[in-house]
């Protein structure tokens, strides 16, 4: 019996020794992969080098202020002959730029996608201009006489999507060519309900909600409204309009209360917003604990 459990024992040693090994070899193999995918430092600051040289050379070209010579000194920054890009017809201006992807196509060769809001000045008859917000109409020049059926000139909030070709050289990112336009593409975003957050919330709570974010909005002491370490602070600046609606995770003592409102700001209404606040109750006594856009 000695003999077949001390058996027993050294195959359960050469079994764990096994097992150790080829886990070992994965987490050998698991590491080098990870390793493989990670950039040192000098290629994270030629990544961002390649995706800056590009979003703030596509923010320059897209704008076009009618000046020929004002445009080829902007673009000189870039180019060493601006004359590679002729200044378009019409006038832009770019309001935003973000890098939206990049990609690198051999050694060097970076293409680099960038998406653009941009404000353009177009030209519409004055029946559709009416519809118009007066802040975005251009005013004519005084004394020119205005006719029934003028154009009149307002701006137009435009998104687009340029890819910028770009080079590197020694660590050095210089732009390789004008951009093209892409297609700016559909978001694959969602604005679903969290789980489990469904139930009609009391009364007292709805109130408790009003109360809250009336404070949290205007920038009110919120003192009797969060609990302590919450990190919450005041917004201000903005006004509620109303709570649509108020759900929560259950009705008695919930914890989640999901929120949709309604804001006002100087020169603008009907600003939407779905939040999602922790609670804490305590004897009909609630406090937020916490509060994050609804997701």
């Amino acid at each position: 019996m000695r003999r077949i459990a001390a058996g027993v024992v050294w195959c359960l040693l050469v079994l764990s020794f096994l097992f150790s090994v080829r886990a070992s070899v994965f987490a050998a193999r698991a590491y080098s992969t990870l390793a493989a995918k990670a950039y040192t430092p000098d290629e994270a600051a030629l990544r961002e080098s390649v995706a800056e040289t590009a979003r703030q050379f596509a923010s320059e070209w897209a704008t076009w202020l009618g000046d020929q010579d004002e445009y080829a000194k902007r673009l000189s920054a870039f180019l060493s002959d601006p004359s590679a890009a002729p200044l378009p017809q019409g006038i832009q201006r770019v309001t935003a730029a973000s890098v939206a992807g990049m990609r690198q196509d051999g050694p060097g060769t970076w293409y680099v996608d960038v998406l653009l809001h941009a404000e353009r000045l177009v030209r519409l008859p004055q029946s559709e201009a009416y519809s118009v917000p007066p802040a975005l109409r251009v005013s004519e020049p005084p004394g020119q006489p205005q006719q029934p059926q003028a154009e009149v000139p307002v701006w137009r909030a435009a998104v687009m999507r340029v890819q910028v070709p770009v080079r590197t050289d020694g660590g050095r990112a210089t732009v390789a060519g004008i951009p093209a336009f892409l297609p700016v593409g559909r978001g694959e975003g969602k604005t679903a309900a969290p789980q489990g957050v469904s139930d009609t919330a009391p009364d007292a709570l709805v109130a408790f909600v009003n109360q809250f974010l009336e404070l949290y909005y205007s920038g009110g002491n919120l003192q009797n409204f969060v609990a302590d370490g919450s990190g919450i602070s005041p917004l201000g600046g903005w006004k509620l309009q109303g709570v649509e609606q108020v759900r929560v995770d259950r009705k008695d003592n919930p914890s989640r209360a999901l929120v949709e409102c309604t804001v006002s700001g100087q020169g603008v209404t009907g600003v939407k917003q779905r939040i999602l606040l922790e609670l804490s109750t305590s004897g009909g006594k609630y406090l937020v604990r916490g509060m994050r856009p609804a997701s």
